[in-house]
């Protein structure tokens, strides 16, 4: 397979001491984000096929921290493909950031909490699984009878016979569990904006987003050895995510591609590309990846960024994918590298503020995810039915 290698370096001047070596430091990646679920729903057999897109989810891991962010439908098995370690899987993940409680967002979070339960230990050495899974996510509101606390007692009350069996096991190669590790009411924690997690020097931050009448809704913001990641969640144009994301290392932020007549209650909810350019003009964010990529059949995710484009926003900016593996590095590069198994072009991109861009690629006969053309999903299901019912009248 052959590779090729292209570089765009600004020039500038470079004095060196004749007595002193110049020494340039190792960059490593100080927050490392890992899309899991980059679609929305779909009436589409191809949704979770390869080269398909799950229900929103990332995972995000700084320092000895390992944190997912929304967990829908598919979640889960991409969190199986992304890996891990053998000792530390990534479906073993023990803290889950909801931004908001539609189905598209929480659709695995029960998987998760159950099955996930067998590969959470508080040590590797430890018998039994015994690490409880913690849950961050909305409280109650208006329009939102049902919250995430009560979610996760639920979920406790599902799956007790499943539990209630495992705990019978005595062996713990037979996948025994602890009630430790499926404790939901210590657990769980409903939002509230400011810092929400700290530990080991990583924080995350939670503010309020514009998703009504889904109300509370939320956004995330991490912090780890002075960089920065925001994921938006599900919003319209937000003046918190502005503020949350102003010069942040890495803003992944949702996207909608249909027109507002399209179905205006939807529409006024999320972002479109137009709006999405205001957003980061004014936010001025280091690099942007979109997720929640809502396209309209016959559009492709580069036609939203086309449109990004065409509406004033020449920043960085990448269509995500499933299983895409973002890298915020030590000296403020971010570098993209897209899944291999499902682009023509597995390419690895590196920005950095200063206009530095450097992507390896290497050639591959797969499809371009980010150029196939979105067939139907429910607002054609939708527009089908509504066609109906106006024939029948």
């Amino acid at each position: 397979m052959k590779k090729f290698l292209f570089t765009v370096l600004a020039i500038g001047s470079l004095g060196i001491s004749n007595t002193q070596a110049a020494v340039t430091p190792a960059v490593t990646p100080v927050i490392k984000v890992t899309l899991l679920g980059t679609g929305v729903p779909l009436l589409n057999p191809q949704a979770l096929a390869k080269g398909g897109r799950a229900l929103s989810g990332l995972l995000v891991e700084a320092g000895t921290e390992k944190m997912l962010f929304d967990c829908g439908q598919g979640v889960y098995t991409r969190l199986v493909q992304s890996g891990g370690s053998m000792i530390s899987p990534n479906i073993g993940v023990d803290k889950v950031f909801i931004s908001h409680l539609h189905s598209d967002h929480i659709a695995d979070l029960g998987p998760l909490f159950s099955i996930g339960a067998l590969y959470r230990y508080k040590k590797p050495t430890d018998g039994a699984a015994n690490n409880p899974l913690r849950v961050w996510g909305p409280g109650s509101g208006p329009n939102q009878p049902v919250a995430t606390w009560a979610m996760m007692q639920a979920f406790r009350v599902a799956y007790q016979t499943d539990f209630h069996v495992r705990q019978l096991f005595t062996n713990p190669n037979d996948f025994s569990v602890t009630d430790d590790a499926v404790e939901t009411m210590k657990s769980t924690t409903e939002l509230k904006e400011g810092v929400v997690y700290s530990h080991g020097g990583v924080t995350v931050s939670a503010f309020l987003v514009d998703h009504n009448p889904m109300s509370p809704s939320y956004g995330f913001r991490v912090n780890y050895k002075g960089r920065s990641f925001v994921y938006s969640g599900d919003t319209t144009k937000s003046a918190n995510v502005i503020k949350n994301a102003s010069n942040v290392d890495l803003l992944v932020h949702e996207v909608y591609g249909y027109a507002r007549e399209g179905g205006p209650e939807i529409y006024d909810y999320h972002t479109s590309p137009e709006t999405a350019a205001e957003v980061f003009l004014e936010a001025k964010p280091k690099n942007v990846v979109y997720t929640h990529m809502v396209m309209p059949p016959g559009t492709s995710a580069n036609d939203l960024i086309d449109r990004t484009r065409a509406a004033g926003y020449k920043g960085p900016l990448t269509p995500g994918q499933d299983l895409m593996v973002i890298n915020v590095n030590s000296d403020a590069t971010v570098t993209i590298t897209p899944p291999g198994t499902t682009t023509a072009s597995s390419k690895s991109i590196t920005t950095s503020s200063a206009g530095v861009v450097t992507a390896s690629t290497s050639s591959s006969s797969e499809i371009d995810i980010n150029d196939v053309k979105a067939t139907s999903d429910f607002m054609e299901i939708s527009k089908y039915r509504q066609a109906q019912l106006k024939g029948n009248e």
